[in-house]
Formats: C-alpha cells, structure tokens, sequence
C-alpha cells in the first residue's frame, strides 16, 4: 500500500470514502464508460468533453489540495500516486520542448470503453490540466494525442502553454480529438 492510503478514511457503516474532504467513489470503469454505449453516437464528444471539464474542476480541488499539503516539490508524485491507488492507471510525466507530457498505461476509461475509434480518456485529460497548470505555472490546452481505445499501447496527453491571452476556463483548453494514433 502507498503512503496515499494512510490519508483515506472508509467509514463502511455510512458508506463513504474521503480524503480529506473530497468524496471518493469506487465504481467499475465498464460501468462509467458503458454510459457511452447507451447515448447516440453523436453525443459521445459532448459527453467526454463534459466529463473531462468536470474531472478538471472537480479533480483541480485535488491537485490545489496536494499542492497546499505537500508543496510543488511533491504534487506531481502526489498525483501519480494518487491516480495509481485509484485505478486511474500507471502514469509517466516528462518535460520536453517547453511541454509537459502524460503517458498513462492501463486507462480503466480505454478498458472501460473498449475499441474506439476516437480517444476516450477525457477524465484523464481533465486531471492532467489541473496538474500541468500548476506545474506550468498559467494556463495551457491539453490534448490527448493518443489513445488505447483507438489501439496503442498507452494513452498519452501534452499541455502546451496557452498563453496570457487566453481564457483558461474556455471550451478549447481541454481537447478530445487525437492529433495522431
């Protein structure tokens, strides 16, 4: 077990999970992801889109949390950690170029969803924002570039800087569309 748990209380006689104050949930990914399967097809970006957004705010809490706890030094090991005793897979960090680059083995989003033939990952995509933001230090647009569901082998995400003139809060700064498979 990782030092991760030692902070997550389970009170199984009121059936809640915390880390502090932020609500955990266990759910199989075939179930979260089988959503999908059960919308119109052309619902699917939307969805994953709102689903990353959401991951970004929500899971943002999480990451200002670690950072305010632990430091910058450590945030970035606190989330891959994190994200490895959740089941959010195994996750590589690189810098390069000016980028900050995310390798995630063993998406539960891409197991959960099955064969795509567009990336799923957008929860990750959401998480991997708030992360990069920080460890960036201003806004940026994160992008999944590759994706298991479409067939690699991993899923992987790089956040360039977006810049002082954009809106960090825009639509565009989270994109679900691949670059290249």
């Amino acid at each position: 077990m990782s030092a991760f748990w030692d902070r997550i209380r389970v009170d199984e006689s009121a059936g809640t999970i915390f880390d502090g104050d932020r609500r955990y949930l266990l759910m199989r990914p075939d179930v979260l992801m089988g959503m999908l399967h059960e919308l119109p097809a052309d619902m699917h970006a939307t969805v994953l889109t709102a689903l990353g957004r959401s991951a970004r705010k929500h899971g943002g809490k999480s990451v200002a949390a670690y950072l305010h706890a632990e430091g910058p030094a450590r945030l970035q090991q606190s989330v891959i950690d994190g994200a490895a005793a959740f089941g959010w897979g195994k996750w590589r960090i690189t810098q390069r170029d000016g980028n900050t680059e995310l390798e995630v083995e063993n998406s539960p989003f891409a197991a959960g969803y099955g064969p795509s033939g567009e990336p799923v990952c957008a929860p990750v995509g959401g998480i991997f924002h708030s992360l990069a933001q920080a460890l960036m230090g201003g806004a940026v647009q994160v992008t999944e570039t590759q994706c298991a569901a479409r067939g690699a082998t991993s899923c992987r995400f790089v956040a360039r800087s977006a810049g002082p003139d954009r809106n960090p809060q825009s639509p565009g700064d989270l994109t679900v569309q691949a670059l290249s498979q």
